[in-house]
């Protein structure tokens, strides 16, 4: 498959979209699934604040994990599972030799769209509880958490499909070469 060839911008819009929908589903679930529970209503603001903060430092790591991947598979395939990765890689490539630019502008498409997709999160639960009696701002703080360990956890998950997938299709090395001496026991003398 050619690295800009249609079909891997066909490919990675479709993983973008099948992505982007498994992962806000699950991560929504798990953060309401946090406020369901109960487990941190006795929490004061501060402390939610702080895990809060955690959940968001737990993310990156899942974050970081599913980057790595995406670099992976973008110079195994030339496909993506964010569009905007890719056609920041793809940029970078026209434009520039080095590697580590190409690198950095997948990362930051990646985790540029990653951060955008917050706000939602942030407008619909602060929204909510600006809106509503029934849903506090505590309660707000706790999906948030939940949400964000939900997509922790989905973009570790995904890393490590991706990198399933890439190792797959990774041709098979060939076994090293031993010199001959070695392979007959015989010595140089």
């Amino acid at each position: 498959m050619a690295r800009g060839g249609l079909l891997s911008w066909v490919v990675s819009l479709g993983a973008t979209v099948a992505s982007t929908y498994a992962l806000d589903a699950f991560a929504a679930a798990v953060g309401t699934a946090a406020v369901a529970s109960g487990l941190l209503t006795q929490v004061a603001a501060p402390g939610l604040a702080a895990l809060l903060l955690l959940s968001y430092v737990t993310w990156g790591l899942g974050l970081r994990a599913n980057v790595r991947a995406n670099w992976l598979l973008l110079t195994m395939t030339g496909t993506s599972t964010n569009i905007l990765s890719k056609a920041a890689y793809e940029i970078a490539r026209r434009r520039t030799s080095g590697v580590r630019a190409h690198r950095t502008a997948a990362a930051t498409g990646y985790v540029g769209t990653e951060l955008a997709k917050e706000v939602p999160y942030y407008l619909g639960a602060f929204g909510a509880a600006a809106l509503t009696d029934s849903i506090t701002s505590g309660q707000a703080l706790v999906f948030l958490i939940g949400a964000n360990l939900g997509a922790a956890l989905y973009e570790y998950l995904l890393a490590r499909a991706t990198g399933a997938f890439v190792r797959r299709r990774r041709p098979a090395e060939p076994p090293a070469r031993r010199p001959v001496a070695a392979e007959s026991g015989r010595g140089d003398g």
